[in-house]
């Protein structure tokens, strides 16, 4: 990709690199140099590639690598919603640009941001924010890695897969056209906030596991319940065999089962 071949919305430029630590990385750097907000970094090949909790996300050439850089006056506890806003952003894409023979229908939402195809993990989102000591505002990377072309050999409940293998047709360069759109839009009806409920319903009628029950921990604690929503934070919402509600900011989903369903 280069700049002539790359038509973005008004204000927001990108940074192409054929190989790269981490698209994450580098926005968090530039940002400490005064890099403006709306800045995308993207990579072919990324060597030091990073998932939730600092896991490894492995970065093979042909997928798509994309950080966005933004800035924001939200209040601390609506930073959470970005990564409801990152995976409904990636997913909008998707179905943007997706052809007849492309099965749209298998696509939906794992809570918080990962996007599963035919139940396999086809796109990660990973969301780093700091604020800044003088203006008080909020710098936050929101970097998007989808397997396009292909996928690490990662079987069980995080089962990769890639996009191509079910006839997905549309180029990197459209995606991420049509990824910074999405994303401008979204961000566009959030609103630091205000808008959330918006985007909340939206990713709900994507959900995979609505109404199935999920084994998550929270530090060294299993929690075991039926997943009914996501709530106004974007939290995850289960209830409990005695009725009760447990809501989760945070944790990791270890085990799920039962057939849900699409709301």
């Amino acid at each position: 990709m280069n700049s002539h071949s790359v038509p973005l919305p008004q204000g927001y430029q990108y940074f192409w690199f054929d190989e790269i630590d981490s698209t994450n990385q580098e926005a968090l750097r530039q940002c400490a140099k005064g890099q403006q907000p709306n800045s995308w970094f993207c990579a072919d090949l990324q060597t030091r590639g990073r998932g939730t909790k600092g896991s490894q996300w492995i970065s093979q050439s042909g997928n798509l690598y994309a950080s966005l850089l933004i800035r924001s006056n939200c209040p601390p506890e609506h930073l959470a919603q970005i990564s409801i806003i990152a995976a409904l952003s990636a997913i909008t894409a998707i179905e943007q640009m997706a052809s007849d023979q492309f099965g749209i229908g298998d696509l939906c939402l794992k809570w918080p941001n990962d996007i599963l195809l035919k139940g396999r993990k086809v796109c990660g989102i990973l969301i780093e924010s700091k604020q800044a000591a003088q203006s008080g505002l909020f710098d936050i990377v929101i970097g998007t890695g989808i397997n396009l072309a292909s996928n690490p050999q990662i079987e069980g409940l995080n089962a990769a897969g890639n996009l191509k293998a079910e006839n997905w047709s549309c180029s990197r360069i459209e995606l991420f056209v049509a990824l910074v759109q999405s994303m401008r839009d979204w961000l566009s009806i959030w609103r630091d906030g205000e808008g959330f409920e918006t985007v909340r319903l939206a990713w709900l009628e994507r959900s995979c596991h609505i109404g199935q029950t999920m084994t998550i921990t929270v530090g060294d604690v299993r929690h075991e319940g039926r997943m009914t929503t996501i709530s106004r934070n974007g939290a995850l919402v289960l209830e409990d065999r005695s009725g009760n509600e447990m809501v989760f900011s945070s944790g990791t989903i270890i085990k799920i089962e039962g057939s849900g369903s699409r709301t």
